[in-house]
């Protein structure tokens, strides 16, 4: 929550509209420049990935809503399943 928190806080309306349409800058020599911001790569490590992605690493259960335990995360998807 607190990652996604942040980037609503970086992508807010005033950057949104200048990715979109652009600002006007004056840039360090003195020349006017018409520049489209954008955020080009994110990296992230695989636990920084698991925490953008909304599920749990290492825990117990894999899934924040279901709560099914780890050890029974082979027998999803069975015919069983189907029944339910």
């Amino acid at each position: 929550e607190l990652v996604h928190a942040v980037w609503k806080i970086l992508l807010d309306e005033d950057f949104v509209n200048a990715h979109k349409n652009g600002i006007v800058v004056k840039c360090y020599d003195g020349v006017y420049c018409h520049i489209f911001p954008q955020i080009l790569t994110y990296l992230a490590d695989y636990p920084e990935k698991v925490l953008l992605a909304t599920i749990r690493d290492k825990g117990e259960c894999l899934c924040p809503r279901c709560l099914l335990p780890r050890g029974y995360f082979s027998r999803l998807g069975l015919l069983s399943d189907l029944a339910a």
